[in-house]
């Protein structure tokens, strides 16, 4: 029996939600039932006690139902009441309170220890089973769409970066406007005055193109958003590369001086509809593939001999389509494993003809 490494600490980024869903899929207990625990902890806003978290109410009966239904006095149930013990613990503590959902995987038995706060909520749900319930972490992955976000005028660039489903804003560079003020000087100097601001207009644009630069590889961004003054605009485009540039999706005004939670407010839609666009692309070249005989699967039995081959690039779930969830769970588990990505989808009507599961294949064997 090995263990597993643990990790308990609250709200992991990207790149480790992802090495988390990897090791979690590796995770297999025949003695003991692995717990998968999905919560919604925002406090509740009404009733007799607005502070009270009511899901976990939820979360406690379906846990005295799993427990019901194993022997006492046995390696499995003694590893249940550790990891009820624990879970409980966590949940009633203060480590939520900056969280509107958690999701804790564990297995006393095999040494496993997972807690995930989220700022978006969960359906709160309680299985137990072989294996982790994966979906909604993939669920959660896929709304993290990867994406900065610049807010830039002639002298500062702010910047963003997007952290499960919210954005948080990062330094960037700034610099005073004296420099970059443009004034009538009159007479002979006037365009030599000219030549100079567009200089210094220049510059900055180079500092804040490599500065987006840098987080967009650092983040892997997917998408890049400019907003913000439209001349400090049309100097900035052409001074990033061409791959950063391809990944500009949409241009928006945003005033510099606005507050991070209405930048955040603004953007946050604007990431939506990429996320569901990317989403629909997927399960569009899926469905095509498939009726093309080229790089896709469609329907459960192809797309799960596809998994275990290694061949899916990415899956593509509706979770809209009557699919049973503990089957859901190992699809997502077989993409975990060798790394494919996990796209979510709602009413394709396309996918949802083939059991609402799809696939886009690396290869073709």
């Amino acid at each position: 029996m090995s263990a597993i490494p643990t990790t308990t600490k609250l709200g992991p980024d990207q790149a480790r939600l992802h090495d988390l869903m990897r090791r979690l899929a590796e995770s297999v207990s025949t003695e003991a039932p692995i717990l998968s625990v999905y919560a919604d902890v925002r406090p509740d806003a009404q009733g007799e006690r607005p502070g009270e978290r009511s899901e976990l109410t939820v979360v406690r009966r379906r846990l005295d139902t799993l427990e019901g239904g194993l022997d006492d006095h046995t390696p499995s149930h003694a590893s249940f009441v550790a990891d009820r013990e624990r879970i409980e613990t966590l949940v009633t503590g203060d480590e939520l309170d900056d969280a509107n959902g958690v999701a804790i995987f564990a297995c006393d038995r095999i040494g496993l220890w997972e807690a995930i706060g989220s700022p978006l909520e969960f359906e709160t749900q309680v299985s137990a089973g072989p294996t982790a319930d994966l979906f909604q972490l993939a669920r959660l992955l896929d709304e993290s769409v990867s994406a900065v976000v610049a807010v830039v005028d002639t002298n500062t660039c702010r910047l963003f970066v997007t952290r499960r489903g919210t954005l948080i804003e990062r330094p960037g560079p700034d610099e005073g406007p004296e420099e970059h003020r443009r004034r009538d000087v009159g007479g002979w100097s006037q365009a030599r005055y000219q030549r100079h601001i567009d200089m210094q207009d220049q510059r900055f644009a180079k500092e804040a193109a490599a500065a987006i630069e840098r987080l967009v590889e650092r983040e892997k961004a997917a998408h890049v958003i400019l907003a913000g003054h439209e001349r400090a605009m049309a100097v900035l485009e052409p001074e990033l590369s061409e791959p950063v540039r391809a990944l500009v999706e949409h241009v928006a005004r945003v005033d510099m001086r606005t507050p991070e939670g209405e930048v955040r407010d603004e953007m946050l839609p604007i990431l939506s509809a990429l996320r569901i666009a990317d989403g629909t692309d997927a399960a569009d070249r899926a469905v095509a593939g498939r009726l093309a005989g080229d790089l896709g699967v469609t329907g459960v039995d192809d797309t799960m001999a596809a998994l275990e081959a290694g061949q899916v690039d990415e899956l593509i779930i509706d979770e809209t389509a009557s699919l049973d969830e503990t089957l859901r769970a190992e699809l997502v588990r077989q993409a975990s494993l060798t790394d494919a990505r996990v796209e979510i989808v709602r009413d394709h009507d396309g996918l949802r003809r083939f059991e609402g599961v799809g696939a886009t294949l690396r290869y073709r064997i």
